[in-house]
């Protein structure tokens, strides 16, 4: 090859290295316009952006990086929109997953988070259910387990909403699937995942009626820490707890427990704060809660609700000693159709029964067990066991005589004799050395 010959390969080369720099600066010109055009000019910024992925076409695909910025802004401003066809924002997700495994992994991470962060933010059930799907896997398989779990819940949520319930399980068993066999550094977020997956699977299994399944699942949900989980999922798990609660017959725990649901549901502006309500109501009454719950400031948005004006009615009855409407009420509809209720309603029947012993109780100083067994159709042993209860609550002062088969009713020690006796016991206290 001559010198001449050289120096005309020199040129050329330095030539197509001018207008591959040039061409470079362009693309970095049209994007960086596009990004600024963002906020004011979405349209023009749409425009800019797809210009910028047809114009680096044809590029080595490692060396699309302008392309792959484009398309997790194109992503965002479609999602914004709102106005897209799937085939669109399919054809920008595969785009961008198709470039994400080129780009440095801080960079590629990054990007995946904020086009996944667009989609969880959406509320958009149709884009969430055809698009999420597609990122879990490489999400998955990029190690991004945190934001696998947050974009899954999602899909759990909207499952749950559209009653898919074999979509919403299967997603539930892949959650549990990567969170045993996948560690996440923030072990209080682990946490948080584990138990929002617990919710979801109580509200499943509430939904295909498989309650059965739901006790073992509440010992779990007992240790659950709820600082880290939204208030829907917070008050699902209070409003578990407290249902479990009260069957347990641990009545004050439950009621706080639907308190805390009640509140949880109405920060999620969730319908099921009134049922959370309710339960509450009816648990203070088994309790002998003294507060009426309706009168609690938050719940008076519901006072014109006829559903609840139905147990409005029960708490006032109750405080009024009405057996007649008390018993009306727990024996209608209300109670039968709900299958938390209707569990409870054996014990708000024992509530009718304790009442009428303690109308007998103030007419007499005796009376004879087998006559008060006829008059309230109850067969002695349980009559006497209610007694006991009522003794041991210390709502009357009476003894049983077995042997004679007779109540004895005795008369309450007088508060001046309750007061004096206090008096002296402190004295003894005094000088007991």
């Amino acid at each position: 090859m001559s010198d001449y010959e050289y120096d005309d390969y020199d040129y050329d080369q330095n030539q197509m290295e001018q207008e591959e720099d040039q061409d470079e600066i362009e693309l970095e010109n049209n994007y960086n316009k596009a990004e600024d055009e963002l906020k004011d000019n979405p349209d023009l910024a749409f425009k800019l952006f797809n210009e910028v992925i047809e114009k680096e076409k044809s590029k080595d695909i490692n060396s699309r990086k302008w392309s792959f910025q484009s398309y997790k802004f194109l992503i965002q401003i479609v999602i914004q929109k709102s106005l897209f066809e799937d085939n669109q924002i399919f054809q920008y997700i595969s785009g961008f997953l198709e470039l994400l495994d080129k780009q440095y992994k801080t960079e590629g991470d990054k990007a995946l988070k904020i086009v996944v962060d667009a989609l969880m933010n959406s509320n958009n059930s149709h884009l969430i259910t055809t698009v999420l799907p597609n990122l879990l896997d490489k999400l998955k398989y990029m190690n991004q387990i945190g934001i696998y779990c947050g974009a899954s819940m999602k899909l759990c949520k909207d499952y749950h909403a559209k009653g898919n319930y074999k979509k919403l399980e299967e997603t539930i068993n892949n959650i549990n699937s990567v969170l045993e066999n996948s560690s996440i550094q923030d072990e209080d977020r682990r946490k948080a995942f584990l138990a929002e997956l617990l919710a979801y699977r109580i509200l499943l299994y509430n939904a295909t009626n498989r309650n059965d399944e739901i006790k073992p699942i509440y010992r779990q949900l007992l240790k659950s820490n709820l600082d880290l989980l939204e208030p829907y999922i917070q008050g699902v798990i209070n409003l578990t707890i407290g249902q479990q609660k009260a069957l347990e017959r641990q009545y004050e725990f439950s009621r706080k427990k639907f308190m805390e649901a009640f509140y949880n549901f109405l920060d999620a502006s969730s319908p099921e704060a009134k049922q959370a309500l309710i339960y509450a109501s009816v648990v203070s009454i088994l309790e002998n809660f003294k507060m009426n719950l309706f009168d609690d400031m938050k719940s008076k948005v519901y006072d014109q609700d006829p559903n609840v004006k139905v147990f409005q009615d029960l708490r006032i009855s109750y405080e009024q000693q009405n057996v007649q409407n008390f018993s009306n009420i727990i024996n209608s509809e209300h109670f039968q159709k709900d299958s938390f209720l209707s569990l409870l309603k054996p014990y708000m029947q024992q509530i009718i029964v304790e009442c009428k012993i303690l109308r007998y109780a103030k007419c007499y100083s005796t009376i004879k067990l087998d006559y008060l067994s006829k008059q309230l159709l109850i067969e002695v042993p349980v009559l006497q066991k209610y007694i006991q209860g009522l003794i041991t609550k210390k709502l009357f002062n009476g003894l049983i005589d077995e042997i004679a088969g007779y109540l004895e009713i005795r008369g309450e020690v007088a508060e001046t004799q309750t007061k004096a006796l206090k008096v002296i016991i402190d004295q003894i206290k005094v000088f007991d050395y």
